[in-house]
């Protein structure tokens, strides 16, 4: 199945709906916000409506976008470079918000922007991965060739609590002293990092979610995570490599790495690859 025809098919599930809702929602009140505050000198309660109203605003209008347009999310989650748009829109929030910095005039500007540009790439990450999730899925809706349990890359979670508990002292420390601008950007560490970390399955939430496989299929590979999927078309990889205890599927920046460690079987998975990658470009 291609995707022009998945796209013209796929319709998206209530999470995808909700989060490309939030996504837009959120996207909409940093601009808003911005803008109040940059032309106008807003008291905190005004500002704060405003936000609102344009989040649900927005919010609303995403929603019904994401239930009227079939495929959107595979659409997303089709490549590497629209993912990473989801994530890099607020780039411009975060300009505004240097640019702020270096300006004479006392303003609020900056404090809002890095405020909208924290929430907005936060929202973004999540949006990210449930397009990945829904595109895999949606071209790989039969039963694998074959699959392999995988140790997906962890740390202690006594490590991961240190540093995320660290993160969240630090920016409550900045917030105390009134350096509003340093305790959103740690605020924001904290959550692009335990949400990176749910994502990519390097700790997990006691037992819920999938249980961590690498699938093969006739038109590529799966790397199921606890709560998501990616998907590795055979169209992408170059080449795969066998070396020690590394196997690797070339493609170029983003090439596909397992560990022995990871996946005790590399020798099984490459021969099950093996003729898969066009022109047979193994070795």
């Amino acid at each position: 199945m291609t995707y022009r025809s998945l796209e013209a098919t796929e319709s998206p599930d209530v999470r995808f709906r909700l989060a490309f809702g939030a996504y837009v929602g959120l996207l909409v009140a940093g601009v808003a916000a911005v803008v109040v505050v940059a032309f106008a000198d807003p008291t905190a309660t005004a500002l704060l409506g405003t936000a609102v109203a344009a989040f649900l605003g927005g919010c609303l209008a995403g929603v019904g976008l994401a239930s009227r347009v079939r495929g959107l999310a595979v659409r997303l989650g089709r490549t590497w470079g629209r993912r990473a748009t989801l994530v890099l829109l607020p780039v411009p929030f975060g300009l505004a918000a240097a640019a702020s910095l270096v300006t004479p005039l006392e303003s609020p500007v900056g404090v809002v922007a890095l405020a909208a540009a924290v929430a907005v790439a936060v929202a973004g990450s999540v949006l990210r991965w449930l397009a990945a999730t829904r595109s895999a899925d949606a071209l790989t809706p039969g039963d694998p060739t074959a699959a392999w349990r995988w140790e997906s890359p962890s740390r202690p979670r006594l490590d991961a609590l240190l540093l995320l508990a660290m993160w969240l002292l630090l920016g409550i420390g900045d917030g105390l002293a009134g350096n509003w601008a340093g305790a959103l950007v740690w605020a924001g560490l904290a959550l692009a990092w335990a949400a990176d970390g749910l994502a990519e399955g390097r700790w997990r939430l006691g037992s819920i979610g999938s249980t961590p496989e690498i699938r093969v299929y006739e038109n590529g590979l799966v790397k199921r995570r606890p709560y998501t999927r990616e998907f590795v078309p055979w169209d992408d990889v170059a080449h795969v490599r066998l070396r020690e205890d590394e196997l690797v599927l070339d493609r170029g920046l983003f090439d596909v790495r397992f560990d022995r460690d990871e996946l005790p079987d590399l020798e099984a998975v490459r021969a099950e690859i093996e003729g898969r990658v066009p022109n047979g470009a193994t070795g």
